[in-house]
Order: C-alpha cells, then structure tokens, then sequence
C-alpha cells in the first residue's frame, strides 16, 4: 500500500502468493490483463488466511474500521508462467499463461467517496408506536377506552332507500 501511494496512486491491488509460487513472465510477451500494477506479497501463511471466506469478511471489516474504502476480497487466477505461444491468423501470436488461484485484496484511500449530485433518501425509524399493547400498558386503566365491534350488518338490516320528497319512517 505504502508503494502505491508514495507512486501517487489512490488504490491498490494485492495479490497473496505462496512462498514457493514462481512468476516467470516473459519480458516480450507479458500477461494482458493488467497485473503488472498489482503489489504481490509472497506469503504461504497470509495465502491460507485469505483461502477462506469468513477470513475475508473478518479482513475486510477491520479495513473498513481503518478508514480504507472499496475494498474487495476474493479469489482470482493470476499469471506464473508462459506456456507456449501459439501463432493466430494473420500472424499474430497468441501467448497462453499457467494460472494460479490466489487471495487478492484491492482497496482505495480516497478522501471523498462517489460524491452523488441525486438526491439520497433516507429512512427515519419512526417514532409513532405501532404495538398499540405495548402502548395500553402504559395507561392507566380507568382511562382506558374499550372499543366495541360493529355489529355486522346483514341484507335484512337494510333498510330501502326512498326518494327526498317522500318523508322516511322507520317501521
């Protein structure tokens, strides 16, 4: 990390290998994906830690405590050596690397994370109570209002509807 900042970068990627992994790349043909700027620490006990997910989770809250932002933690195949050249149509050649499964960690320790000009939303834990038990315990009984249900209503119960100008009397 410290390499990569002193370099003026605002994030790293580093890859954890075994003590005994070799990289062995080839200086005019060399990977294409861009591990050329990852950090490569050669750690057999580091590489175990890592091997396991809840590892990583534990890893990456301590990170998160640390103030470091993006962080991600995984397994990834990562280039030792060439394996043969082949040659495409036209000419062109095609390098094939041996790769290995490896821990990797990529983080940043940018000031300002992803500022958003939209508008973010927010929930607020409400303050109304919802449990209206929990709320009854609270009262004293004498002043509690009991609510009695509505009768239910039945077509018999219904009583017909009659003009204005006609007087309604109940029967």
């Amino acid at each position: 990390m410290v390499a990569s900042a002193q370099s003026g970068e605002r994030e790293c990627h580093i890859v954890v290998l075994t003590d005994d992994d070799v990289v062995d790349w080839d200086e005019e043909y060399p990977p294409q994906m861009g591990e050329e700027y990852s950090q490569i620490i050669y750690s057999t006990k580091l590489y175990r830690f890592f091997k396991y997910i809840e590892n990583r989770d534990v890893a990456k809250s301590v990170l998160k405590e640390r103030g470091l932002k993006k962080i991600r933690l995984g397994i990834e195949g990562y280039p030792t050596y060439k394996e043969k050249v082949k040659k495409r149509p036209g000419g062109r050649p095609e390098v094939i690397y041996n790769y290995v499964q490896r821990p990797f960690i990529r983080m940043s320790w940018e000031k300002e994370e992803g500022k958003s000009r939209h508008v973010d939303f927010q929930c607020v834990k409400s303050k109304s109570i919802t449990n209206l038990a929990a709320a009854a315990a609270d009262i004293p009984q004498d002043q509690l209002v009991v609510m009695h249900p509505t009768p239910q209503v039945d077509e018999l119960d219904i009583l017909p509807i009659h003009p204005p100008s006609v007087p309604f009397l109940p029967f």
